[in-house]
């Protein structure tokens, strides 16, 4: 019986996906997945270093001591609603201490916890609670559950802000008298839910083995430790929040908590905690160095920033490595394969802006799948359980392998991601293909080499560009190829809106394919023609 609720923690309804026994044995067997346990992260840092700081968000800052605590106090909560191991529980939260403390504590009683952000609409709510196959139950705040209620109809509910509520003293908490049972790690222990492409969300199954061997790849790409403070700007319900929640936890680092981004604010708040690690969006990084450039800094504590998905522009890498000493790490990964590549401690920086990093412990690449010959199959310690609803493994999975969706090439452990299969600009939710206007382009006059790519763009999410070398004596203009296109019968929403001219051959694999995401980082250092809107800009 579970020492807290009352109620039998094994075996649970065997209703999520769990990892089949082959996959089990193998990363078992090569020390991948471990028999480490949760109380291993934040109790035993309690145990270690009680006062130093555990978590800082819009409230202030808990320690380990207190971190365990309210874990202790949120594990009783659920009791008393009667939720245990075995139950599918909604967590809608913020990037707030209450979100943490609620998420570690259902992982503790061996709940499956979907998560969902604080944004998301009433259609998000209802999905995950149509596919949930377990009772269920959600936790979310006052504030949002009145926004939601259409979405909460006959659902019990519990409010986020009873998690971490009142303030605890710094001391350890009592072990409780009859020991915790610790939760099946082989089985789905959260839920993420990706878009896709088919409109219909998918709920992304990840076990504690598959989320510790993420994190674990994350400390080894950033060189974390318990020294390093990570700030989350990304959504905590994210893959890449979630990494850096176990990441803190698995390496007694502190997680500091940005739920309301706005660049000079937030270059203050990582300047009043240190902040030494930042991981995520690259546009969340960009705005920050923009406005450190502008003298907002208040002090740049960051010396790592991990960046997924496209590339920064090359010169504000180099302003982020050359003014304020940080280092770039590259990584991989996706919500079902997160932190699968990335950089090395012993690559210098031009190694870090070139690849996509060299594959992590266990990481498996095969190149090539029944739909494309350069497609990423993956399998690996970090890699998924499988989707919530098993119908959606048959077309995601090749005889055992995941299908990345990324054109990848590898070379001697390390791999680059060429792009998509199915290259597209979003534009205001216009899908362009890049393929339909390379081939448009293949008659361009005066160009020795040419690439369409989509670049990242403020008002309109993403724009076509262009990228030329052009041939001797010639000269190309933004005019020049929308002419050529319109006389090809491509559609007039479908025009570049920047032309980028090189100076020498585009950047290529060593199989001769056009790496795109290096057009984007470094097209911005390139003489360019720009559409009229953006001129005005």
């Amino acid at each position: 019986m579970d020492a807290t609720t009352g109620r039998a923690s094994a075996p649970v309804p065997d209703s999520f996906p769990r990892a089949a026994s082959e996959r089990v044995l193998r990363h078992r067997a090569d020390g991948l997945w471990d028999n480490r346990v949760l109380t291993d992260g934040i109790e035993a840092a309690a145990e270690r270093r009680p006062h130093a700081a555990a978590l800082v968000d819009g409230e202030g800052q808990l320690s380990w001591a207190q971190l365990a605590s309210e874990i202790v106090q949120g594990v009783a909560t659920l009791g008393t609603r009667d939720i245990g191991a075995g139950d599918g529980v909604i967590l809608i939260s913020g990037n707030t201490r209450h979100g943490v403390i609620a998420y570690h504590a259902l992982l503790r009683i061996g709940a499956t916890v979907a998560v969902l952000d604080r944004r998301c609409g009433v259609a998000d709510v209802r999905d995950a609670l149509g596919v949930l196959p377990a009772r269920r139950r959600v936790i979310v705040s006052s504030e949002e559950a009145g926004r939601l209620e259409n979405g909460l109809v006959a659902v019990d509910t519990t409010p986020l802000e009873i998690f971490g509520g009142e303030p605890r003293p710094a001391v350890l908490p009592a072990a409780p008298s009859t020991p915790r049972a610790e939760p099946d790690r082989d089985r789905a222990a959260v839920i993420l839910f990706s878009s896709g492409t088919t409109g219909r969300p998918k709920g992304v199954a990840h076990s504690l083995n598959t989320l510790t061997a993420g994190a674990s790849n994350m400390a080894r790409i950033t060189a974390a430790d318990e020294r390093t403070v990570a700030f989350l700007v990304s959504p905590l319900t994210s893959i890449t929040g979630l990494m850096q929640v176990h990441l803190a936890a698995d390496q007694h680092a502190t997680l500091a908590l940005e739920d309301r981004f706005e660049p000079r604010g937030t270059l203050r708040r990582m300047a009043a905690v240190g902040a030494t690690l930042l991981g995520g969006a690259p546009v969340i990084a960009e705005r920050l160095l923009r406005a450190a450039s502008d003298g907002a800094n208040g002090g740049v504590t960051l010396r790592t920033l991990a960046l997924g998905g496209a590339m920064l522009p090359r010169p504000l890498l180099e302003l982020a490595t050359d003014a304020f000493g940080i280092e770039i790490a590259r990584v991989y990964g996706s919500s079902e394969a997160p932190n699968f590549s990335g950089s090395l401690a012993t690559d210098d920086r031009e190694r870090r802006l070139s690849d996509d990093g060299a594959l992590m412990p266990g990481s498996e690449l095969r190149i090539g799948s029944t739909r494309h010959q350069r497609e990423g199959l993956l399998r690996g310690p970090s890699l998924f359980l499988g989707y919530l609803d098993a119908a959606d493994d048959s077309s995601a999975f090749e005889d055992g392998w995941y299908r990345s969706g990324d054109q990848i090439e590898a070379h001697r452990g390390r791999l680059t991601v060429v792009g998509r299969l199915k290259e597209v600009v979003n534009r205001n939710g216009l899908k362009i293909s890049l393929t339909e206007i390379d081939a448009a382009l293949a008659a361009l006059p005066g160009v020795e080499e040419y690439a369409s790519f989509a670049m990242p763009d403020p008002d309109t999410g993403e724009r076509l560009a262009v990228a030329v070398l052009e041939a001797d004596d010639t000269a190309v203009t933004l005019d020049d190829v929308v002419a050529h296109l319109l006389s090809w019968g491509i559609a007039k929403r479908k025009l570049p809106e920047q032309l980028a001219r090189w100076d020498g051959p585009l950047p290529r694999t060593a199989s001769g394919k056009v790496i795109r995401s290096r057009l984007v980082m470094e097209s911005p250092a390139k003489t360019n023609d720009l559409a009229a809107r953006l001129r005005r800009a």
